[in-house]
């Protein structure tokens, strides 16, 4: 319901006041319109009234004369946009989301947006029968003052709410700018240009940003189809330039100088690392990354895929093009109108994520695989532009499609009680949200400060990314393990992390096929949502006591992954929580030697299962070059990871007794489950 007439009254309206009173409470009834005679002037709106106005102005005549119209253009606060629920409260009448709405409408300056309905599952919408149902969601838009009053007036029978934007947490702030007064800074120089020109393998590189960071105010640019671009750069001298970054757009490491040596008006070359001078053969050949090595994914046979699991990616969406996400194939874009718009992945942000979760298949034809590559994703596509309102319709998605684990990459704003009553809700129908702990370097930042989740911050390691790039700049001075390992400070600390996780100098797919190195909480809270798939796909646990999809389920996945973190030597929990998960633990494969599965139900997963034990001898190994020249081997006596060459072999122990399966024994594995 977004067109409607409205008519207009004096004061607040009487719509705020009718929701509160007992008699709408329990009759429900709007109240009257106000007549056209009391309606404001339209013009009314638009005068203005100097601060010392006591009466109305005369004219010469003595007449009053007309109040001044404020000038066309004028910049007026725009409305903000809430979120509006009832509550249930003991022994009170509860609003129905109807006479809510019916309210809203009559009440002057409030635009009704649009009610976002709860979830229908089954024909009731929890897991416990009896539960109190979700409400429905109004959004509307109104003054703050408006909404202020709205909430006062209605108590407790309301939830009004301001519909957040949501950011989704990338791109770790670049070095602190001192907050300075613009009214009184002091220019240290009259400034000048420069022309910057970013050079790749194969020559000049377009869309590289370039980020010139001076003694206050960075100056920013992009190139052009030449790689060139210049800035003006005010209030400074080359002398006073502290840094300078450039990011190139796909298949290039990021470049970091401090105290550049700048020629004003002229062309200042910058040469930029391909991904492959650093990584050998990629993305030619299918890698794993260091974050997937350093959690021990590649000791983890390649039968444990997370089939049988759904996993929803809440981001910007999916390239399905990209060589390595050909198996995204379910989503839907909550922003917009066009529902399959999920496919268009302007940002690049939900490509990368959805990479580190599903990249693959094994085998494919280059790129990076990711931890569950034939799990079943679903792509929920809210930037941009998502709201605290759009999270809400995607947990309501995961609901009704019964997703399993659930990757947010995103935050912001102050906490909200709709979105943690969604939160325990999805909880409760056995939904495992896994969520970023946010890169502002303060307070975990909500959704992830919620208990019903499981928050994950970020870590790096020394050795994984050229020395001259960005991701060189995100450790945390003061802290660093004896292997290399260092929390990223941009990660948000606190008492409610759980785990962290790989998140400086991750390399995954963007959109047009391309690859990108990039940093944040974002980039971390992927692997833990993959070995999450990996775990209910796989351990013994969730094909028999935490089967059902409830609120058990999920608490026993987060114990499992907390408890078989590897702890690393910080000395601050609160960066770290339990430390970092390790897959072959987390999935209860000790020693090496694979723990034969219980038994599933008959069918084609069963037999595929069946029959990737049975090669699970096979060694592996890891090729010359991949993402991380040093791995982890977590099951050392239960110690910290400890180094190992790049070009060791990795795979599992084989077991002596274990050969590939006969005919015979295939066609007798094949009746047992039901397919012959």
């Amino acid at each position: 319901m977004t067109a409607r007439s409205r008519s207009a009254t004096s004061g607040h309206g009487e719509a705020p006041d009718a929701v509160a009173n007992g008699s709408g409470a329990h009759s429900e009834q709007a109240p009257q319109p106000a007549t056209a005679a009391a309606a404001t002037p339209p013009a009314a709106a638009a005068r203005t009234v100097t601060p010392d106005s006591t009466a109305p102005a005369t004219n010469a005549g003595g007449t009053a004369a007309p109040a001044p119209e404020a000038l066309a253009g004028t910049i007026a606060p725009r409305r903000a946009q809430f979120m509006i629920a009832t509550r249930q409260q003991s022994g009170v009448a509860t609003f129905s989301t109807d006479f809510v709405v019916q309210q809203l409408t009559n009440s002057p300056e409030i635009d009704v947006v649009k009610t976002v309905h709860p979830p229908r599952l089954f024909g009731f919408q929890s897991a416990d029968i009896g539960q109190a149902p979700l409400s429905s969601l109004v959004l509307a838009r109104m003054a703050p003052d408006k909404a202020k009053l709205l909430k006062t007036q209605a108590g407790a029978r309301l939830v009004v709410e301001r519909d957040a934007p949501l950011v989704y947490t990338l791109d770790p702030t670049p070095p602190h700018i001192p907050a300075v007064n613009p009214g009184v800074l002091v220019p240290l120089a009259n400034g000048f240009s420069a022309t910057f020109e970013v050079i790749g393998e194969a020559g000049p590189l377009a869309e590289a940003e370039i980020y010139v960071f001076g003694s206050v105010w960075p100056t920013q640019g992009v190139t052009d189809a030449n790689g060139r671009v210049t800035l003006s750069i005010q209030g400074e001298s080359p002398d006073t330039i502290r840094s300078i970054l450039v990011k190139p757009r796909v298949d290039y490491w990021t470049f970091w100088l401090d105290r550049p040596q700048l020629v004003p008006d002229s062309v200042n070359r910058i040469g930029v690392k391909a991904l492959g001078a650093y990584l050998r053969d990629f993305p030619g050949r299918q890698l794993m990354g260091w974050g997937q090595r350093a959690m021990g994914l590649d000791r983890v046979p390649s039968s444990y895929d997370g089939a049988g699991i759904k996993i929803a990616i809440i981001d910007s969406g999916a390239a399905q093009t990209h060589r390595n996400l050909h198996n995204v194939t379910h989503g839907k874009s909550i922003v917009g109108n066009d529902s399959m718009a999920w496919t268009v992945d302007t940002i690049g942000h939900g490509s990368h994520c959805a990479g580190i979760i599903a990249g693959g298949p094994v085998g494919a034809s280059g790129g990076v695989r990711g931890f569950a590559p034939a799990a079943e994703i679903h792509v929920c596509r809210i930037f941009p532009g998502g709201r605290f309102s759009d999270l809400v319709s995607a947990l309501d998605y995961c609901m009704e499609n019964g997703i399993d684990v659930a990757n947010m990459s995103l935050g912001g704003g102050d906490p909200s009680q709709i979105i943690e009553e969604r939160i325990v809700r999805a909880k409760q129908m056995g939904l495992a949200c896994i969520i970023a702990a946010g890169n502002s370097s303060g307070p975990v930042q909500f959704p992830a400060s919620t208990p019903h989740c499981l928050a994950v911050a970020a870590l790096g390691k020394w050795g994984e990314f050229p020395d001259d790039s960005y991701h060189s700049q995100q450790g945390l001075d003061g802290f660093q393990s004896r292997d290399g390992y260092f929390p990223a400070k941009f990660s948000c600390f606190g008492p409610e992390i759980d785990v962290c996780a790989p998140g400086v100098g991750i390399v995954s797919s963007l959109p047009s096929d391309g690859f990108g190195a990039w940093d944040g909480t974002s980039m971390a809270t992927p692997h833990v949502t993959g070995l999450a798939a990996l775990v209910l796909a796989h351990h013994p646990d969730f094909k028999g006591a935490f089967q059902n999809r409830d609120g058990r389920r999920v608490e026993r996945l987060f114990q499992i992954l907390k408890e078989t973190s590897t702890p690393l030597q910080f000395g601050d929990p609160n960066r770290t929580g339990a430390g970092l998960p390790n897959a072959m633990r987390a999935l209860g494969l000790e020693g090496g030697v694979v723990a034969a599965p219980v038994a599933a139900d008959p069918s084609m997963d069963a037999l595929r299962r069946l029959l990737g034990l049975a090669q699970a001898g096979a060694p592996s190994t890891v090729p010359s070059g991949a993402l991380a020249p040093q791995s982890v081997n977590p099951m050392q006596n239960g110690a910290a990871p400890v180094a190992r060459g790049p070009a060791q072999t990795t795979g599992m122990r084989p077991d002596p007794g274990t050969t590939d399966p006969s005919p015979a024994q295939i066609r007798d594995i094949m009746k047992q489950v039901g397919l012959l």
